[in-house]
């Protein structure tokens, strides 16, 4: 998909009733990411209170 990543909360599961986002990746051979693990890349920072 262009190098982009796929950012999801949800699990990869062998349910075939409802396919979870990872497994549909897995299927396409896409790249996929939680939200946390995102941010830990990112270096996000989140600031409480004033300016720094």
């Amino acid at each position: 998909a262009g190098g982009h990543i796929v950012v999801t909360q949800e699990v990869a599961s062998p349910s075939q009733k409802r396919i979870k986002i990872p497994n549909a990746c897995i299927g396409l051979s896409m790249k996929f990411m939680t939200p946390f693990q995102m941010l830990r890349i990112e270096q996000a920072r989140f600031l409480l209170g004033g300016a720094p």
